[in-house]
């Protein structure tokens, strides 16, 4: 059986062809679609709930619309206790991790916190064999960082939920992240979270068993704008920026995809081809600051959320949003928000209980 997962986003009576960035190839659609195929979701702790539900779901619903059990699944935790979601639900769990055969797809569900989730060296070894058993693989939401963390995406185009995509940059250098709701590298597949496990799943049945099985799962999901995966995800601009031009723009585009290693102003003009003094005139005619302001409010836009929509360490949020340490961090903070980051993750932030 092949490793390559290539949906097509089809209408009913429309011909299958590969989602856009997808190669095509044998995937072995035809021999998975001629028997049932097994999906194991591996749910870590503090796992998204709205993630795991849409990845889910779409299985019960293709095999309402082909009238069997062409799909089955099941639940696993590390210990096979019960998981518990990120919202505090909780999900029985099947079985333990090592009780896991040999599955078609495992799916590793995870969300905030992942950098904190501490693994034993037998649970280690329990996920890389079972990595190694199932024919595909999927990070959902975080997922991603479980899977880097093994080295299982070196060297592969993934995607992560943009809230970790500059920590994960720097902690995962050679994994090739890319800012869009799904991709796909060989047995891998990776997506953003939240709603987009939908499209991701709905393409996996795409796969399996064609364009219109996946666009009566679609139909019946109400999931009228089934997405590709191409599409960004969320863009940290915090002007409204419909007035200013296309070369401001992209500059911003530039900022925003730089920040573990700023550019400078010489290096993003070079890029747009404009001389840096015409970026400055046109940052000062659109925005009243300079380019450099402006970057510097893209890398604390994003620092902020860090700071109080996750548990990473504020050297770790430091260095993932281009500051040199983590008093530099804190100095140019407090400047920008009259805070430091621990008063202000006390004050705006979650609580954490592990």
């Amino acid at each position: 059986m092949s490793a390559r997962l290539d949906e097509a986003q089809v209408s009913p009576g429309r011909k299958s062809s590969p989602a856009p960035g997808r190669s095509e190839g044998d995937d072995g659609g035809e021999a998975l679609a001629s028997r049932t195929v097994e999906i194991c979701f591996l749910l870590m702790r503090n796992f998204s709930l709205l993630s795991f539900a849409s990845a889910i779901e779409p299985l019960r619903i293709a095999n309402k619309v082909l009238k069997r059990k062409a799909f089955t699944y099941r639940c696993c935790s590390l210990d096979g206790s019960d998981a518990v979601a990120s919202n505090g639900s909780t999900i029985r769990a099947d079985c333990a991790i090592g009780d896991v055969e040999r599955p078609d797809l495992l799916a590793v569900c995870s969300s905030d916190d992942v950098e904190r989730i501490g693994l034993t060296l037998a649970q280690k070894v329990a996920i890389r064999k079972l990595a190694n058993r199932s024919s595909r693989i999927a990070g959902i939401c975080t997922g991603a960082y479980v899977l880097a963390d093994f080295g299982l995406l070196d060297n592969r185009n993934c995607t992560i939920h943009w809230e970790y995509a500059d920590f994960f940059k720097e902690r995962f250098p050679d994994a090739r992240l890319v800012d869009s709701l799904i991709q796909t590298d060989g047995k891998y597949m990776t997506c953003a979270g939240g709603t987009s496990a939908l499209d991701l799943m709905i393409g996996f049945v795409a796969q399996v068993h064609g364009g219109a099985v996946a666009a009566d799962v679609a139909e019946i999901a109400l999931h009228h704008d089934w997405r590709s995966g191409n599409e960004r995800q969320h863009k940290h601009m915090r002007d409204d920026l419909e007035s200013v031009s296309q070369r401001v723009r992209s500059s911003i585009a530039l900022m925003t995809e730089n920040v573990v290693e700023p550019l400078s102003l010489q290096e993003i003009a070079q890029k747009l081809d404009v001389s840096p003094r015409q970026l400055q005139r046109e940052f000062q005619k659109y925005l009243k600051c300079s380019p450099q302001e402006y970057y510097a409010k893209v890398r604390l836009d994003i620092a902020r959320q860090l700071v109080c929509r996750t548990s990473m360490r504020m050297i770790d949020i430091a260095m993932a949003c281009g500051f040199a340490s983590a008093s530099h961090f804190s100095k140019r903070y407090r400047s920008a928000l009259g805070t430091s980051p621990a008063a202000d993750r006390q004050q705006h932030g979650r609580v954490f209980e592990f």
